[in-house]
C-alpha cells in the first residue's frame, strides 16, 4: 500500500482528536503530523472558574510533545502559508507535503475591532483570564460588566458561566449586595444557538441571581480609562470592571489559501467536513456548518473534537478503501458552571433531521463531577 501523508494544522480539540483517531485507525506507514505554534495548549473552558480562583493555572494546559508517545509527529512552528495546488504547508520549520490536510486552526481574536478593549479585561485566553483573576481578588464593590462584541464566538455559554461564577464568588466574599453584574450580548437571547427553550431557562437563571441581561446590543468601544463601554444603539454603561469577548476572525493564513471563498468562515460539506478542495478538511472554530435561521454549529471544543474524529474516520476509509462513516451528526454537549460545586449541561444533536434537539439541564453536583472528569480526560489526551 502506498504511504499517504496526513497533516493536521492546529493542536486544539479538533486537531488532537483528528491526529489521535487517524493514528489509531491507520497502519504506521501512513505518517500523521500535527503542527502548532505552541507546544502547550490551554483549555479555555476552565477560564470562567479560573478567574475566581477555582482552577489551578498549572492544570489548564497539556503538552503536544506527548503525542509522540502515540506515534504522532508534533512540529512546533508557525504556519506561513497553505499551498493547496502543490499540496504543501509552509512553516518556519520547513515545508510539509500532504495527501490529506486537516485545518483546525481555530479562530483569531481581533482586539482592534473594539477600540479600547485591549486595555479592558477578558477571559478568552490564559493571559486575560489571569489578569481578570487578579482584579477580582481586589474587588470590593461596584459594577462588573461583561460585554460581547459580535457573534459567533467560542464557547457560547462562556459569558454567562463567567457571570454565574462571579456571582458565586462575590456571595462567598460577602460583597454581592454591594455589587452589580451586567451582561450585554448582540443576540436576542442568551445562548440562542441552543434554541428558545434553553435560552429562556438561562435567562431565568440569570435573573434569579440578580444578573442583569441586556440583549440586542454590541459593545463598540471601551473608554480610555476602561470605565465605560459604548454600544451599537448609542447607549453607554459605566462600570468598575469591564470584560469583553473579542471579535473572532478566521486566521489570515486560511483566507490567503482561498479556503473561505470570500466568506467570514470556511464553508464545508456538512456531511464530510471537506472544503471545496478535495482531501482538504476544515474543522472546529475555523469552519461554518449552517443550521438554518441564521444559526450554525457552535464554536466549542467538544464539537471540534467530534468533527476531528469524524474526519479521521473519513480519511482512514479513503486510504484503506473501506466504507466511509455516516454523515456528521453535529452532536455535542458543553458544561456551564453555576458555582464551584454545581454545573449544568447544554447540548444535543444539532443536525437532527427534524431540527436541532438541544436541552439545557439543571445545574447539579454530579454535573460538576462530570465537568471535572472531562477536564482530566482532556489533559490526558483522551479527548
Amino acid at each position: 500500500m502506498t504511504s499517504r501523508k496526513i497533516v493536521v494544522l492546529g493542536g486544539g480539540f479538533g486537531g488532537v482528536a483528528t491526529a489521535r483517531t487517524a493514528r489509531s485507525l491507520l497502519p504506521s506507514e501512513h505518517p500523521v503530523t500535527l503542527i502548532d505554534r505552541n507546544r502547550v495548549t490551554r483549555l479555555c473552558g476552565m477560564n470562567p472558574m479560573l478567574v475566581v480562583g477555582e482552577r489551578d493555572v498549572r492544570k489548564t494546559g497539556r503538552s503536544l510533545g506527548q503525542l509522540a508517545n502515540r506515534g504522532i509527529k508534533f512540529v512546533e512552528s508557525d504556519i506561513t502559508s497553505i499551498d493547496t495546488a502543490s499540496r504543501r504547508v509552509n512553516t518556519t520549520a520547513g515545508a510539509f507535503e500532504y495527501d490529506f490536510l486537516v485545518v483546525a486552526l481555530g479562530a483569531s481574536y481581533d482586539w482592534g475591532a473594539v477600540p479600547g478593549s485591549d486595555l479592558a479585561y477578558s477571559f478568552y485566553d490564559l493571559e486575560t483570564a489571569r489578569r481578570l483573576r487578579r482584579r477580582l481578588s481586589r474587588f470590593k464593590r461596584g459594577r462588573i460588566l461583561i460585554s460581547v462584541a459580535a457573534p459567533p464566538y467560542k464557547c457560547p455559554p462562556a459569558p454567562f458561566e463567567t457571570a454565574m461564577m462571579i456571582h458565586w464568588f462575590l456571595r462567598k466574599q460577602g460583597i454581592r449586595r454591594d455589587s452589580e453584574i451586567v451582561v450585554t450580548i448582540p443576540e436576542p437571547a442568551p445562548m440562542a444557538v441552543a434554541g428558545p427553550d434553553a435560552a429562556a431557562r438561562l435567562a431565568d437563571d440569570l435573573e434569579r441571581r440578580g444578573i442583569e441581561l441586556r440583549t440586542g446590543i454590541s459593545v463598540t468601544a471601551v473608554s480610555a480609562g476602561s470605565m465605560e463601554a459604548e454600544y451599537s444603539d448609542g447607549s453607554s454603561i459605566a462600570a468598575d470592571v469591564i470584560a469583553t469577548v473579542p471579535v473572532h476572525r478566521v486566521p489570515q493564513v486560511v483566507v490567503d489559501a482561498r479556503l473561505t471563498g470570500g466568506k467570514p468562515w470556511t464553508p464545508v460539506n456538512a456531511c464530510t467536513l471537506e472544503t471545496s478542495m478535495q482531501n482538504v478538511f476544515a474543522i472546529g472554530d475555523v469552519n461554518v456548518i449552517p443550521l438554518g435561521e441564521g444559526r450554525a454549529i457552535p464554536k466549542a471544543g467538544v464539537f471540534a473534537a467530534g468533527q476531528g474524529e469524524h474526519v479521521a474516520r473519513t480519511i482512514a476509509s479513503r486510504i484503506l478503501e473501506t466504507q466511509p462513516p455516516a454523515s456528521y451528526d453535529g452532536s455535542g454537549e458543553c458544561y456551564l458552571a453555576y458555582s464551584a460545586t454545581q454545573s449544568a449541561l447544554v447540548g444535543g444533536e444539532f443536525l437532527a433531521s427534524d431540527g436541532p434537539q438541544v436541552e439545557l439541564r439543571p445545574p447539579t453536583a454530579s454535573g460538576m463531577r462530570s465537568k471535572e472528569r472531562f477536564e482530566k480526560d482532556w489533559r490526558r489526551f483522551r479527548i
